[in-house]
């Protein structure tokens, strides 16, 4: 009886550690905000710009600092800006 009750508890703890760890997270995220931030929409605008730069080996963070906050944040819009830069290293090999 006392194994069913255990069984019965272990998913809900780790159920209860899962949503704690997502709670961290989302925390962490939101310690990381700034007052002034670009939208997804801003970013997407800017993308291909910030790629060129970063393909010619500019120093990114200091030329468009806003746009790499945004893409440290935002899981989305990183990769839209994998896929690019995916599509121009491919370019350039061929």
């Amino acid at each position: 009886m006392i194994k069913k009750i255990i069984n019965w508890l272990m998913p809900k703890k780790r159920k209860m550690e899962e949503n704690a760890a997502m709670t961290v997270n989302f925390l962490e995220m939101l310690a990381m905000t700034k007052e002034d931030e670009h939208s997804c929409a801003d970013v997407y605008e800017l993308l291909d710009q910030f790629v060129e730069l970063k393909v010619r080996g500019a120093d990114v963070d200091k030329l468009m600092p806003k746009v790499k906050h945004h893409l440290d944040m935002c899981k989305d819009c990183f990769e839209e800006y994998e896929s690019l830069m995916a599509a121009l290293e491919f370019e350039a090999e061929n």
